[in-house]
């Protein structure tokens, strides 16, 4: 990578509530910092001592090696770095939300352009970064890891390099996030709709729910142990085991007058396998009825 000369060690491009949590948690590393939104009264805001506020996102980006950009959307990204036709000696760092074909399309145009790639994920909120309450996953260029990880990982402890498929980051973090953890709270919303109402005292349920995590962790592992090989055999609890003992429990909360979408789409899901004659294998089988062509 071409050497730049530069007057900050990093550029944070937009200003919004977590590219301002970036911003701060990298100036409260030891940083110098400078900052560009599309709007400049944001990056303003910002200014003091180490963070330095810059009007043209050119000379952001000729600030510093190290630039991340935090934009709502990689269409954002595209349109505010556009006007930046060479990025030669820049380490270019995307944090914003984007499926795994964004990620790769973006990655691309960084390329031709000159620009070192890493692709970030961000999971936490903006008050949780510069703790160990957020963690970021970077996938990309090795070498711009090597070179600039130590500067990341003033945004969290947790911030990890997952692979040089510049891709896995953005599929860690929908498959994680957006298929699982944010279903699976959707689901606690309506479990504990259920309980609280049917009388369950919530300190009990504050104290009995890490029970119930424990298990989701142990199950997880099996999960995608049993995906991975192949092999779905159990000696444990078949598909109909969950199915039967799932049976009329849909009836049993919508007599409290609820309505449990997301339990009833596991339902649906187990019925399906079932009815694909998957029901003497483990809970995992329902890949196949979830995996098309």
């Amino acid at each position: 990578m071409m050497d730049k000369t530069t007057s900050h060690d990093v550029t944070v491009l937009g200003c919004g509530l977590m590219g301002s949590a970036l911003a701060r948690a990298l100036a409260g590393g030891g940083k110098t910092v400078a900052v560009w939104n599309r709007t400049h009264h944001r990056a303003a805001a910002l200014a003091d001592n180490t963070l330095t506020p810059m009007r043209e996102i050119g000379d952001a980006i000729a600030a510093a090696p190290l630039v991340l950009a935090c934009f709502a959307t990689y269409d954002a990204a595209l349109a505010a770095l556009e006007p930046v036709p060479d990025l030669t000696g820049t380490t270019l760092v995307n944090v914003g939300t984007g499926a795994p074909s964004e990620v790769e399309s973006f990655g691309l145009w960084a390329g031709e352009r000159g620009a070192a790639y890493l692709d970030g994920s961000i999971l936490g909120y903006p008050e949780e970064i510069g703790t160990e309450g957020a963690a970021v996953l970077y996938s990309g260029s090795e070498t711009a890891w090597a070179e600039h990880g130590e500067s990341l990982t003033l945004l969290t402890p947790v911030s990890v390099w997952v692979s040089p498929d510049v891709k896995i980051a953005s599929v860690l973090n929908v498959g994680l996030v957006g298929m699982f953890l944010v279903p699976a709270v959707s689901a606690y919303v309506e479990a504990s709709t259920f309980m609280l109402g049917q009388g369950v005292d919530q300190a009990l349920l504050d104290a009995v729910t890490p029970a119930a995590f424990a298990s989701v962790q142990s199950e997880t592992a099996r999960v995608a142990t049993a995906i991975a090989s192949g092999d779905f055999t159990t000696d444990q609890a078949t598909i109909v085991t969950y199915a039967q003992g799932l049976d009329g429990a849909i009836d049993v909360m919508k007599e409290a007058g609820l309505n449990p979408r997301v339990f009833a789409a596991t339902i649906e899901n187990l019925t399906a396998a079932v009815d694909a004659g998957l029901g003497d294998l483990g809970f995992a089988a329902q890949t196949k009825i979830i995996t098309t062509g």
